[in-house]
């Protein structure tokens, strides 16, 4: 499988099934610090009670899909907001919200590194510059095990 496919197959998947074959790429690929980076449920559909219970809760409009807590480059953690690809003739795939943009500010001006990653190879690219490490390497690896990543059970 190429970079190209990938780009094509996530370009018909949902954020959370990338953010998911993201995730088990991360764990399978760096399992000392597998524990380090995890998702932030904020999203997707919830009854009035559930969503109610999450406010509640502390839970905030505009929170980040994942968070990498590990210091580096004078950060104290990576925010990543995943996208989907945009996908030509759609408007409004790949965009970040009100509440997304006001977060990201935040986060930068508390001192933290805020990126937006349409799909793995972008995720994979902007994990690995955080943490000073050549992603080459890793894309060739996800080319070739893309499935086991995207089956993973985490």
């Amino acid at each position: 499988m190429t970079l190209q496919d990938i780009l094509k197959l996530e370009q018909t998947q949902s954020e959370s099934q990338i953010q998911h074959t993201c995730v088990a790429w991360f764990r399978y690929t760096f399992p000392n610090h597998a524990l380090q980076l995890w998702g932030i449920p904020n999203g997707g559909m919830r009854t009035g009670a559930s969503g109610a219970m999450r406010k509640y809760e502390g839970a905030i409009a505009g929170a980040s899909d994942i968070v990498f807590f590990h210091k580096k480059g004078g950060y104290g953690a990576l925010h990543i907001e995943m996208k989907v690809p945009k996908v030509r003739g759609k408007q409004s795939a790949g965009n970040q919200s009100e509440a997304q943009k006001k977060m990201q500010a935040a986060m930068e001006r508390a001192g933290y590194k805020y990126v937006i990653c349409h799909g793995l190879q972008e995720f994979i690219e902007e994990l690995c510059l955080y943490a000073q490490i050549d992603y080459a390497p890793y894309l060739d690896d996800v080319c070739e095990n893309y499935e086991t990543y995207r089956k993973a059970k985490l």
